[in-house]
């Protein structure tokens, strides 16, 4: 029985050819450090796509932005976003409003956090009443967002 990967690269390769025919777009070398720390932290297939996707520039595909890989330890372990990484997600970028997208690491899937109900208060948030899932892996949520535009997900609201 063949394995079902978590990552459709393939898909998220072809989002960044469409990228590409507008932007330079930069290859960003990581440090073994940085790729030892992603392929221990995320898996060899997940690690892999971040290390292999690791770009000078965060890019925007449609309305979703994926950030810098190099980036993304700094923003994951700040002090407000500590609480979702802790809960088992990883933010990867952001939508419209500034809502997170975010990678569920049980599920391998994206989705989104409303960023006005999660910044809003100091209690503690339940990041799993607030992830709104679109069963999608990474490389096909890119694709969609770039290929379909407004037509797909760009924030929270949207995901029902």
């Amino acid at each position: 029985m063949e394995r079902e990967n978590k990552v459709n690269t393939v898909l998220f390769d072809k989002a960044i050819e469409i990228l590409s025919q507008e932007f330079e777009i930069v290859k960003w070398q990581l440090t073994k450090t940085a790729e030892g720390n992603f392929r221990r932290n995320f898996g060899d297939e997940i690690g892999e796509f971040f290390i292999t996707h690791s770009y000078r520039s965060g890019w925007r595909f449609g309305s979703n932005s994926f950030y810098q890989m190099y980036l993304l330890h700094g923003e994951n372990y700040k002090k407000h976003n500590r609480e979702i990484y802790k809960q088992g997600y990883y933010i990867i970028g952001t939508g419209a409003n500034e809502d997170l997208i975010v990678l569920n690491l049980n599920t391998a899937t994206v989705g989104f956090v409303d960023s006005d109900a999660f910044y809003r208060g100091e209690a503690e948030v339940d990041i799993n009443a607030l992830f709104k899932d679109t069963g999608l892996d990474m490389g096909t949520f890119y694709y969609r967002s770039i290929t379909e535009g407004d037509q797909f997900y760009t924030r929270a609201s949207d995901v029902k």
